[in-house]
């Protein structure tokens, strides 16, 4: 068995040093898609961007906001977030913090 978590220790900075970031799943574990955690500090927001591909967010710790597009929402542990391609995005932490979360692209 191989188990992977999230190390704060081991992350590297990402989409402009606003996020820390590391791979989601265990060293030499294939999938069909690309993965990384995502880690917020507490009052703190990502870089926002677009790329060409679609993305899905798994909410693990913290709450905050998500904006993709024109649209805001609140989000909390066990929220899965939808992020179309080619879609503005960026997400912030607020209270609650840290914010950790899974992403997935294709």
């Amino acid at each position: 068995m191989n188990i992977k978590h999230f190390d704060k220790k081991l992350a590297q900075p990402a989409h402009e040093g606003t996020i820390l970031a590391d791979d989601v799943l265990p060293e030499g574990m294939k999938a069909p898609f690309d993965h990384a955690w995502g880690y917020l500090e507490n009052n703190s927001k990502m870089e926002g961007h677009s790329h060409p591909h679609e993305e899905i967010y798994i909410v693990i710790q913290g709450e905050g906001l998500v904006h993709v597009g024109e649209e805001t929402e609140k989000i909390i542990p066990g929220d899965v977030i939808e992020i179309p391609a080619d879609e503005y995005h960026t997400m912030s932490c607020r209270d609650g913090g840290p914010l950790l979360w899974a992403a997935l692209w294709w």
